[in-house]
């Protein structure tokens, strides 16, 4: 089940990019995800990380790193680097979901763990 759930958020999309309509953010996506999972320690083989640096700009890095980790020290003037960045808040709404559900992974990654 927790699986399935993790699925549809990362493969949930309208194809659109800022108001783009059929555009691919499949990449896009999954840098955020892999983004997230690996700001908690845990790292893919198969995975460009340089890929990663390369699709999310520093501002956006920096509110995904913020937004997972601390999420409790978020300010509303943190959010001032989205106005130039062109997404929808439907965009935005989605990035947050992925960000906390990666995190939510990587959450039960470490307790499945420390069971063993």
């Amino acid at each position: 089940v927790l699986n399935t759930k993790f699925k549809v958020i990362q493969k949930l999309t309208y194809n659109t990019y800022g108001g783009k309509e059929a555009v691919d953010t499949s990449k896009l996506r999954s840098s955020v995800w892999h983004y997230v999972q690996s700001l908690w320690g845990i790292y893919f083989w198969n995975v460009d990380y340089g890929m990663i640096q390369e699709l999310l700009p520093g501002g956006f890095r920096e509110y995904i790193s913020n937004t997972s980790c601390t999420p409790e020290n978020l300010k509303q003037d943190f959010f001032n680097w989205e106005s130039n960045s062109g997404f929808t808040n439907a965009e935005k709404v989605h990035f947050c979901l992925i960000i906390m559900e990666a995190r939510l992974q990587a959450e039960y990654c470490f307790a499945l763990k420390a069971l063993n």
